[in-house]
């Protein structure tokens, strides 16, 4: 008896194991490299700007003519759950591949860097971006006590990358607010950990290239031909930094109360005020 319970013991932790790591391989591409760089965000913390803000970079740090477009965003900043094979990248930063992610912490991720965004935004942007694809019918409140998409799931993600990543590893955690308050010296900022110079005009150029209105032109153009993508929008119509959608009371209290260890570790104080926040690390 005691051997068959070691016996099944085992075979569920291999099992546990086995789970794990097909879960984590949706988030690795199939030629994985230690020098791949992974910008990670839980879902509508601003990705989609930042990876363009970065390919508009790189793509004049490169020499690259191209335009960067909904329709080749993957060639400059490969969507790593879309786009597994990828090969040399035409205008990577330079060194190495930069890859976009939502994935949970994952050990093998060696190069790192998180954006966050508060979470009582996230929400409401989460919500919304949910019911245009048609995988949520209910309302916010309920949205944000949902064990899969709501403010727990945000805690689980971002605290398990600031608890999770080790020493070893190149990590910076980049808030949204910040991006959005001064992109240019936040650029400035994550390039000079990257080690790479660049200059003020290559920067002022991305940031013109990836302005909101540049950016809702270019989603238009992508949607237009594009049958599964109509009615959803990725760029919201609220300029980059724009007063949160209002929430009732309730939620914003249950929102603070579930998440506010976390909250509080990156600066988010009550009623939306920003502190600082001594999550600087290095990357590189």
């Amino acid at each position: 008896m005691r051997y068959l319970r070691r016996l099944v013991s085992g075979t569920r932790a291999q099992l546990a194991d086995a789970a794990r790591s097909l879960a984590a391989g949706q988030f690795l591409p199939a030629e994985r490299n230690d020098d791949d760089l992974f910008i990670v965000e839980f879902p509508k913390s601003g990705v989609t700007w930042l990876t363009f803000l970065i390919a508009n970079v790189n793509a004049q740090l490169n020499g690259d003519p191209r335009a960067v477009t909904f329709f080749n965003i993957n060639d400059f900043v490969p969507d790593v759950q879309s786009v597994r094979h990828v090969g040399p990248v035409r205008a990577p930063l330079p060194g190495y591949r930069c890859f976009k992610s939502h994935a949970p912490y994952l050990a093998p991720y060696r190069k790192v860097v998180y954006l966050v965004r508060d979470p009582r935004d996230v929400m409401v942007s989460y919500w919304s971006f949910l019911q245009g694809l048609g995988w949520w019918r209910g309302t916010l409140d309920q949205l944000v006590v949902n064990r899969k998409y709501g403010i727990r799931a945000w805690v689980d993600h971002v605290g398990g990358w600031l608890r999770g990543i080790d020493a070893a590893a190149s990590f910076a955690l980049l808030r949204y607010e910040d991006l959005t308050a001064d992109t240019a010296a936040e650029l400035a900022r994550l390039y000079a950990l990257l080690g790479v110079p660049v200059t003020p005009g290559i920067i002022a150029t991305a940031i013109e290239r990836s302005s909101i209105d540049n950016m809702r032109q270019l989603e238009r153009s992508f949607a237009a031909g594009h049958p599964a993508l109509k009615g959803l929008e990725f760029v919201r119509r609220q300029p980059l930094g724009g007063a949160r959608t209002p929430i009732s009371n309730a939620v914003r209290e249950l929102i603070e109360k579930e998440a506010a260890p976390v909250m509080k570790q990156l600066g988010y104080g009550p009623a939306g005020a920003l502190e600082p926040t001594l999550w600087r690390q290095s990357v590189g």
